[in-house]
């Protein structure tokens, strides 16, 4: 039976997609959403559980949807949300905690204490990371201290750690390979991006042993089989987002506006001298040769519309929202600091709250909606504002890729304030496809534009209005540093 199809797994924060592709054309795609945990605030935990059964039924779901069988599968690829951790019996196989989400700050006394104690520059010069409670190391760690049965599974060396690509390798394969990618491992604060492996110096840091960490292997590599489907390529979501972009060539730059956004900018095979504002990433890896590139992580994009809908119930369907809040001329002096989770790239303050700004008795919602969706585009400006000044590189494209490309008002926004064409990808998400791509050695078509955004007329009011709300941004970083010393 000849082998023609593949199928992608795109595993991210809300839920899972199963995507099927034939000869490297999309046939077909399923979806499910799986739990969002908030015990507490600030904290942020999805059932481990839940994720893997939940691939498994969508799996099985569209090969009966299609009438296929496993022999017909080429290959399986799977990509997935990053620095989310999950600790598990590797007896029993199961989960000892929830998974402690990317967007989780429990950790913030753990990290301001590392900070303090001056560990910053060499976790940097290591992983290209800086100390922040987004990154997995932190979340380990305070599983290994505050977990009874995380700690007894340590002291019976049954413990084992990992991101969402190694939980499901090891509860989904046939084998219980404990697995991860390299680029996967970048995003712990316990892997050397130049040695490629695991830090021996960060591991002794942390706490933590690398009996408990999976095994590292390149994105493209043997990583087992699933029901005799052989997975033969990991990624993680923002990097195989860049490969499936395309971006290839020093200073290319994508972003993928989900519930949180990641910036990238291609670098080649070298490190850039980095600053406090953004980040240096493993993007991937060929015949062996790391190319970095340079990131910027906003912690809430997406989520801030969802904050928006869900909690303030300012609106219910997004495309009237956007296309209403765009017909107003501007937010009318509205600012929206999204501050749900704290700032990521480049403010790294996760100590601010949301705020809304500048009301007055003559505003009306669409002014707080508007200002929601022009917080998206700002934040992605200020981050681009930062590539722009470590590379001395002027940006001409910026490569868009997720759900919210389908608001068309904010894309035409986004063009206007960053001053460079804005490029839709007619794929929804390019990270099922930059995964398979890896694996199939550039052997699949190149990622196609749908729709391209130039700067339109109200580029400099867009600018102006930037301004306005970077002023504001760190006008309160700096009110809450006040209160801070004062107490």
């Amino acid at each position: 039976m000849k082998k023609r199809y593949q199928i992608a797994i795109d595993q991210s924060t809300s839920g899972t997609k199963i995507l099927l592709f034939r000869a490297g054309e999309l046939i077909d795609r399923l979806d499910k959403k799986h739990q969002q945990l908030y015990p507490k605030k600030g904290w942020v935990e999805q059932n481990p559980e839940e994720i893997s059964q939940n691939v498994r039924t969508l799996i099985a779901d569209i090969l009966a949807k299609h009438g296929l069988v496993a022999a017909e599968i080429e290959r399986l690829a799977l990509t997935n949300q990053r620095e989310t951790i999950i600790a598990w019996d590797k007896e029993t196989g199961k989960p000892l905690y929830n998974a402690i989400v990317w967007q989780c700050d429990r950790t913030k006394a753990i990290c301001a204490a590392l900070r303090e104690a001056g560990h910053e520059k060499r976790i940097k010069q290591i992983t290209g990371l800086k100390i922040d409670s987004y990154f997995s190391a932190p979340k380990m760690k305070w599983l290994l201290e505050n977990v009874p049965a995380v700690k007894e599974a340590n002291e019976n060396n049954r413990l084992a750690f990992g991101t969402m690509d190694a939980w499901l390798l090891f509860s989904l394969t046939d084998e219980r390979h404990f697995y991860t990618d390299r680029t996967n491992a970048s995003r712990t604060l316990l892997y050397d991006i130049e040695k490629n492996d695991w830090s021996e110096e960060l591991l002794e840091l942390f706490g933590i042993s690398r009996f408990h960490l999976p095994e590292v292997r390149q994105s493209f590599a043997a990583f087992g089989n699933y029901q005799g489907m052989a997975i033969q390529s990991v990624m993680a979501d923002s990097e195989a987002a860049l490969y499936g972009q395309g971006c290839k060539d020093f200073g290319t730059v994508k972003a993928t506006l989900g519930t949180g956004c990641s910036v990238l900018m291609q670098t080649g095979n070298k490190r850039l001298p980095e600053n406090d504002t953004i980040l240096t990433t493993l993007a991937w890896d060929e015949a062996g040769v790391n190319k970095y590139a340079l990131e910027g992580i906003i912690r809430s994009c997406g989520d801030t519309l969802v904050f928006l809908s869900e909690q303030l119930e300012l609106f219910d369907d997004y495309r009237i929202a956007c296309k209403r809040a765009f017909q107003l001329p501007d937010s009318g002096g509205v600012v929206l600091i999204p501050g749900q989770l704290g700032l990521g790239a480049p403010f790294w303050n996760t100590d601010i709250q949301a705020e809304i700004l500048g009301l007055t008795r003559e505003h009306t919602k669409w002014h707080i909606i508007r200002a929601g969706f022009t917080s998206i585009a700002f934040q992605i400006k200020a981050v681009i504002t930062q590539m722009e000044l470590i590379t001395g590189h002027k940006i001409k494209r910026l490569q868009v890729d997720g759900g919210l490309t389908k608001q068309l008002e904010l894309m035409q926004y986004l063009a206007d304030v960053i001053n460079a064409e804005v490029c839709i990808s007619p794929a929804e998400e390019l990270s099922a496809i930059g995964v398979l791509q890896i694996a199939e050695k550039n052997q699949l078509e190149k990622s196609k534009i749908e729709r391209i955004y130039q700067p339109g007329i109200n580029q400099l009011q867009a600018t102006d209005e930037f301004r306005e709300w970077e002023t504001q941004v760190k006008s309160s970083i700096l009110k809450l540093q006040k209160v801070r010393n004062i107490k």
